[in-house]
């Protein structure tokens, strides 16, 4: 298949509670594919039943990619505190891509913006500093597709944008889902884009094609069709 991930009415229920309701989503291969809607739309519960972390209730998901080549970023990652940064990402290595040369882990920890922490306890990171090596031990592994939730939730504007031209880079290695609130973010990186609210899917496709289509913003055209479907992106 030419998509890397194939999603048809997904269906997730916590009791009476729907977080996923009749989803469907395709991404196509090599793309970054963004992921927005507000709190309570379901976009973390999908990612958990990607990766197996939940199981859903019902519907179908196809990969186009091993398992074994899947990566997840949490919103709020936790390490070993007593671990330093080139030995958390070492030990990421080992367990996920022990092919993968050990000279690697110094280039991405650079790429990441870690290299002057390199060899300090991860114990006393900052959220953002660790939202960096979180980062680092996903794409040590060479996934083919990269799941981001809220990669840069905790960075101030550099920081964001120095994360975004690193996940715009590895858009043209791998397959990117970026899960966000931050519709700047989307604009600026993403080749395509899901608006979720309520477990549903409002649109899928071209960032640009839905610019064009309703003739405004990229943000305006989201805000417009979530208030549209009773759902508020900022409170």
């Amino acid at each position: 298949m030419d998509q890397v991930l194939r999603i048809s009415a997904l269906h997730k229920d916590f009791g009476s509670t729907k977080a996923i309701n009749g989803l469907d989503l395709e991404i196509e291969r090599g793309t970054v594919h963004g992921l927005v809607g507000p709190n309570g739309a379901g976009k973390t519960t999908m990612l958990s039943i990607l990766v197996g972390l939940r199981q859903e209730t019902s519907g179908a998901i196809e990969f186009g990619v091993p398992s074994s080549k899947i990566m997840l970023l949490p919103d709020t990652p936790e390490f070993f505190p007593f671990l330093t940064t080139r030995e958390t990402v070492d030990l990421a290595r080992s367990a996920t891509a022990d092919d993968v040369s050990a000279d690697m882990i110094d280039q991405v920890i650079s790429e990441v913006g870690l290299h002057d922490a390199i060899d300090r306890k991860v114990g006393g990171f900052s959220r953002g500093m660790k939202q960096r090596l979180g980062l680092a031990t996903t794409v040590i592994a060479q996934p083919d597709l990269l799941l981001l939730d809220e990669p840069c939730s905790a960075l101030d504007p550099l920081g964001r944008r120095e994360v975004l031209n690193l996940v715009k880079t590895l858009g043209t290695k791998s397959t990117v889902l970026l899960s966000t609130h931050l519709l700047s973010d989307v604009e600026s990186i993403c080749d395509t884009v899901t608006v979720m609210n309520k477990g549903r899917s409002l649109y899928s496709g071209s960032v640009n094609d839905l610019q064009r289509e309703v003739g405004e913003s990229f943000e305006g055209a989201v805000l417009r069709m979530l208030d549209s479907d009773g759902g508020a992106l900022y409170e």
